[in-house]
């Protein structure tokens, strides 16, 4: 009797035993599947990081004289200088220290002059006082948003008062064809939300602008803030209501707020 219930023991354990290796090498897939969708996002991520900086960086020579008269033409040299040297960059208007526009150059005109606006109580002048950059919410212009070219307003302030502020309008398509030419499996999709949960980049033209804020990957993600930290929310619900694995990496930029996301459908997913 005591042979016969180890045997049973034995067959048992055996017919068991293929179901948990299945079950330990799906988990090891999927932990694989996740680790490789964190890689993708925090790869896209950096390189929009690195994009936003450059830019920055080279805006910041624009705001290092002191406001004159006598400067203007120095500072009309630089901007072009600028517009040159960042294809990215269309237009540049610069603010002396009480926010009233002195100088604007722009590659759709050949000179549009210092229309004197004054800016002194808008977020792109006061904010770029107090942070030292300010980035602006992404648009489409409505004769540009067939061709997939988002712009965004980047102000810059000069690290002494008296630089004022330099502002410039800023193409994104080079974060545009990064993102929407990811390969994620597939049928996996990547794109950028901005600081409010909306769309700026997706490969869908559809979903642009519509607001991703209450998905639970998308809220989970913004409420860990914006440090250098990837997540990996792993079963989540896209904005179709479809089950994804879903990992997340924020764009290292102070006050930005954008997030990258790679999804792949769970189907798709190799257990």
């Amino acid at each position: 009797m005591r042979r016969r219930h180890l045997i049973t023991l034995i067959a048992a354990a055996a017919a068991v035993w293929p179901l948990s290796a299945y079950a330990q090498q799906g988990n090891r897939v999927r932990a694989l599947e996740i680790r490789i969708l964190s890689l993708q996002a925090e790869g896209a991520a950096e390189v929009i990081g690195q994009f936003i900086k450059e830019i920055e960086s080279q805006m910041g020579w624009t705001t290092q004289l002191m406001w004159s008269a006598s400067t203007i033409e120095q500072r009309r040299f630089d901007g072009l200088r600028l517009l040159r040297a960042v294809p990215a960059i269309t237009e540049l208007a610069q603010l002396d220290p009480a926010g009233k526009e002195q100088l604007r150059v722009s590659r759709r005109a050949m000179d549009l002059g210092p229309e004197h606006n004054d800016y002194s109580h808008d977020p792109k002048f006061t904010e770029a006082v107090a942070k030292k950059a300010y980035y602006g919410p992404v648009n489409f212009h409505s004769e540009q948003i067939n061709f997939r070219e988002p712009y965004m307003t980047l102000a810059v302030a000069g690290t002494r008062l008296d630089a004022g502020v330099s502002v410039a309008e800023v193409n994104l398509k080079l974060i545009w064809d990064l993102v929407t030419r990811m390969k994620v499996g597939e049928h996996g999709v990547a794109y950028v939300l901005d600081g409010q949960g909306r769309v700026i980049v997706h490969p869908d033209i559809s979903m642009v602008q519509r607001d991703f804020s209450s998905l639970t990957h998308v809220e989970a993600a913004r409420t860990a803030g914006s440090g250098p930290v990837t997540g990996a929310i792993q079963v989540a619900r896209d904005i179709n209501g479809h089950e994804v694995l879903a990992a997340y990496a924020p764009v290292a930029r102070p006050n930005l707020g954008w997030l990258v996301f790679a999804e792949l459908p769970l189907e798709e997913a190799k257990y």
